[in-house]
């Protein structure tokens, strides 16, 4: 059984077919949350999602994008004050909206013998789990009696865009896939980042991709000076000017 782990794609469809050409053997498609925001193409993502039956739970961009195009009033913003959620809330239609706002928060599963949740977050802020103690207090959500019996307990978490598997314990791990899309300011890094579980082996990897489809896509776009800023950098070569400036 191989597993695809993504989180975090913000509407990059090029990062996201730039995976699964790679790979496509895969199973089973997670999604830790995220699907949109922060990026030019949130219809043609929520369409892969949902045409390759990945399982996603909800992250706050999805949620934040869904109520920007229920509070309405999307035209009217200014083009100086457009926001990449305005951008993305006035590309999609009531049955992708209705898609997001019913993702859930929660998904648990077995796999291989092990195991697992999904999330997108573990609290309000960044934090991570730092102690076989809050992870077995997290652990107390699941109502599964199965999967708590299981020896090997392991929970997914995006958000942070730091790919990375922490270990807890023994039989505990914390897993984050990082972001396909975005880097944090300190990672230098541009490509696509996500994980593949094999027969219960973890394999973190970062895939180089065409970033500029994504480039030509945004350069003309009407938004705020930092929201043009931050995809200019992650899409472009980093060097790049804000027009008009």
């Amino acid at each position: 059984m191989k597993a695809l782990i993504l989180s975090d794609i913000h509407s990059n469809i090029y990062a996201l077919e730039a995976i699964w050409a790679k790979e496509n053997d895969s199973d089973l498609i997670f999604c830790a949350g995220d699907l949109v925001d922060y990026g030019p193409f949130p219809a043609q993502v929520i369409e892969w999602i949902r045409s390759h039956n990945t399982i996603v739970v909800q992250g706050n961009h999805d949620k934040r994008v869904a109520e920007f195009y229920r509070n309405g009033g999307l035209d009217q913003v200014d083009p100086n004050d457009t926001l990449w959620a305005h951008h993305n809330a006035r590309r999609l239609d009531e049955d992708s909206i209705a898609y997001l706002e019913g993702l859930p928060l929660l998904h648990t599963f077995e796999m291989d013998g092990i195991a697992y949740t999904m999330s997108h977050q573990y609290d309000h802020a960044y934090g991570t789990i730092e102690s076989i103690v809050q992870f077995d207090k997290y652990w107390r959500i699941v109502e599964n009696e199965n999967l708590l019996n299981m020896k090997d307990h392991r929970s997914i978490f995006g958000h942070t865009h730091r790919r990375c598997v922490h270990r807890l314990g023994e039989h505990e791990l914390w897993l984050n896939p990082g972001s396909a899309s975005y880097r944090r300011p300190d990672d230098p890094s541009k490509e696509a980042h996500y994980i593949t579980i094999q027969d219960g082996i973890i394999h973190l990897k970062s895939l180089a991709y065409d970033r500029s489809k994504l480039f030509a896509a945004i350069v003309d776009e009407p938004l705020m000076q930092m929201e043009r800023l931050v995809a200019f950098f992650f899409f472009g070569s980093g060097f790049e000017k804000l027009s008009g400036n």
